[in-house]
């Protein structure tokens, strides 16, 4: 059941985001987006021309209200006058619907016979009607057709009819052209729209034909936006045409689309292109008459093929996310992200819109949850963790006073030996420490001086140290190149280091008779030493990785030649890190400095007066490193020759 476990939870999490998405969570969000990264634009076509209806034509011609149809048989006049040079087609966007004087509405006719390939706007209204069978209300439908006006008769017979139809999404703004209508009892069915009349008459004219876009059951089709809102229009008055101050060749052979293009008139929308500003109807209709005439098509792909899609890359996504660690499950989800954000992109170019939002959005959220399952089992295994170290607390002290306890703290500790002076100390930043520190005789030649610091603080680190030390211990003790004896100690730590701790070692061998050192570093600080006729001064040795940082590392070592009176001191980071309130560090230069004042010591003396010069730095703030160092001073191996004659011999002093 265990194993089988996870997958019903990354079974469980793929179903849920993908139902959440279904339900419509990203609806708007998802729309703002495609928005920005489908509608980039383009360069509007020559062969649409506006003329509005704007302010300059109703301060010229009256409020819009006081227009009789005078005033478009003018405007439809005056495109005919040359005929030479007429409208490849001319669209008029305003609804002619009923009859009005006899007069102006022959006068409108005759003007769109005369000019020919007019298109006049018809409009469907939409509203709720009960369906019925078998005498019961079954359901209400939303998206019927209770009314439809059409041009005047005289006018419907003189034009071609296009509906002006536009249409909204919920959230407001405009994505969708409405390519028919199909209102009861209209003469074959569907009546198209005005753009896709204009563009079949544009084809036709010029020997083409026109292809219809794919659109949705309702009869809507995706528009790819080619210009924002102004761009179409040249600034061209109605009244200028009534009034004969546009030259013929401005509109000869062109779309002529004439409509409402000032802010009284009520016919503006936001759009996907801008939605900071609002697009006339007119220009609207000349984005879709653009997009007719380029073939310049998008197939919307259906929410069902994407949310079967989405649900397999979750559930695979979410198995990852839970078997993975956080990092590489971080890297497959920003991967996931990019692709959510880069293949529609790339689809879109091709013909198809996808959502956009959909994967990067349920990635990024399987993601957390992942993130969150993971932290839930660590509470988990800690709080288990805690009631078991409150079990054995008892125990656990006890080996932190073992584990203080396991330093040298006898000095001098081997006081029959005058070649060299030996002191170290340990200073805790907490009641247990994970620095270490240890020294002992390999054999009668051969000193061995180790130092390290744990990584992390506390108990842990205090029993890693414990370990740390035996193991290092005896391998020096059974190998004298230090060298070989941290590539063995590696080995074994890496090989059982659950907790993935490490530790930084420098481990030197000093042969007594010579004042050779042998020494080799996992990582540590760089030693100091003194000369004995100069003064500290740091060696930058070899650095070799950290113990129990990886498998298969190799150490190298290196050599330093002590002669009488020379003194090395090694130390950890707590020295140079040690911070004082206004958060600055000791630092390595302070520390020589220190070794410096004091350098003609004792061992004991030189690494009080270092400590001593540390407190004095930092002051009252708090230290979050252990402080340890250790200090050897070579008197070389006369001096033990010297005691040895000083000795009385056992014989005279029985």
């Amino acid at each position: 059941m265990k194993k089988v476990k996870p997958y019903l939870l990354s079974f469980a999490a793929a179903l849920l985001v993908t139902a959440i998405i279904a339900l419509g969570a990203l609806q708007r969000p998802d729309k703002w987006i495609q928005d920005r990264l489908y509608q980039q634009g383009g360069v509007p076509s020559g062969d649409i021309i506006i003329i509005g209806i704007d302010e300059e034509a109703l301060d010229a011609l009256g409020p819009y209200n006081t227009w009789d149809r005078n005033v478009m048989a003018a405007a439809l006049e005056a495109l005919a006058a040359d005929p030479e040079n007429k409208p490849a087609v001319t669209a008029v966007d305003v609804l002619y619907s009923g009859e009005s004087s006899p007069e102006a509405d022959e006068r409108l006719a005759k003007a769109a016979e005369n000019l020919g390939n007019v298109v006049a706007a018809s409009l469907a209204e939409y509203g709720q009607r009960v369906v019925w069978e078998n005498g019961h209300a079954v359901s209400m439908n939303t998206s019927v057709i209770i009314n439809f006006e059409q041009p005047y008769e005289a006018l419907k017979s003189a034009t071609v009819q296009g509906h002006i139809n536009a249409m909204s999404d919920l959230d407001g703004v405009l994505r969708h052209a409405l390519l028919y209508v199909q209102p009861d009892g209209a003469a074959g069915g569907k009546v198209y729209s005005m753009a896709s009349q204009a563009a079949k008459l544009y084809l036709e004219k010029h020997g083409d034909s026109l292809q219809l876009p794919p659109v949705n059951a309702a009869g809507h089709f995706y528009v790819p936006f080619t210009a924002k809102p102004d761009s179409y229009y040249d600034g061209v008055s109605i009244a200028w045409l009534i009034n004969g101050m546009v030259p013929s060749g401005y509109w000869a052979d062109k779309i002529v689309l004439i409509g409402p293009y000032a802010t009284g008139l009520q016919d503006a929308y936001f759009t996907s292109i801008d939605k900071g500003q609002q697009m006339y109807g007119v220009e609207f209709q000349a984005n879709v008459i653009q997009s007719l005439l380029e073939k310049n098509f998008k197939t919307e792909i259906g929410d069902l093929p994407q949310l079967i899609v989405l649900f397999i890359l979750c559930l695979a996504a979410s198995i990852l996310f839970q078997r993975w660690k956080a990092l590489w499950g971080g890297v497959l989800c920003l991967g996931l992200i990019i692709i959510g954000l880069g293949a529609p992109m790339l689809l879109y170019r091709w013909g198809y819109a996808l959502h956009v939002l959909w994967l990067p959005v349920c990635v990024a959220v399987l993601y957390i949850l992942s993130i969150a399952l993971h932290y839930a089992q660590a509470a988990k295994e800690r709080r288990a963790l805690a009631l078991e170290n409150e079990r054995i607390g008892t125990e656990l002290a006890m080996a932190a006073r073992i584990q203080a306890n396991s330093l040298p703290k006898e000095f001098p500790p081997f006081p029959d030996r005058k070649e060299f002076d030996i002191y170290a100390s340990m200073t805790p930043a907490k009641k247990v420490g994970g620095d270490l520190y240890d020294f002992f005789l390999i054999d009668d030649d051969h000193l061995g001086l180790v130092i390290g610091d744990v990584s992390g603080k506390g108990v842990p680190a205090s029993l890693f140290m414990m370990v740390a030390t035996s193991l290092i211990r005896n391998a020096a003790m059974a190998e004298i190149s230090p060298a070989k004896a941290l590539t063995t100690v590696n080995a074994q730590i890496c090989a059982r280091n659950p907790e993935e701790m490490f530790v930084t070692v420098w481990l030197g061998v000093l042969e007594i008779s010579t004042g050779k050192l042998t020494a080799a570093s996992a990582g540590h600080e760089y030693p100091a030493l003194k000369a004995p006729d100069g003064h500290f001064e740091l060696i930058k040795d070899k650095h070799g990785f950290v113990i129990g940082g990886m498998e298969g590392i190799r150490y190298r070592e290196y050599t330093l030649q002590m002669d009488p009176g020379a003194k090395l001191f090694v130390y950890t980071d707590g020295v140079a890190e040690a911070t004082n309130s206004s958060e600055e560090l000791f630092g390595t230069e302070r520390m020589i400095d220190a070794l410096r004042e004091a350098e003609e010591c004792n061992p004991q003396a030189i690494i009080e007066s270092v400590k001593a010069s540390v407190d004095a730095f930092v002051g009252p703030a708090p230290q979050f490193d252990d402080l340890t160092v250790l200090c050897v001073e070579y008197h070389g191996n006369n001096a033990r020759m010297d005691q040895k004659e000083k000795e009385p011999d056992a014989a005279e002093n029985p």
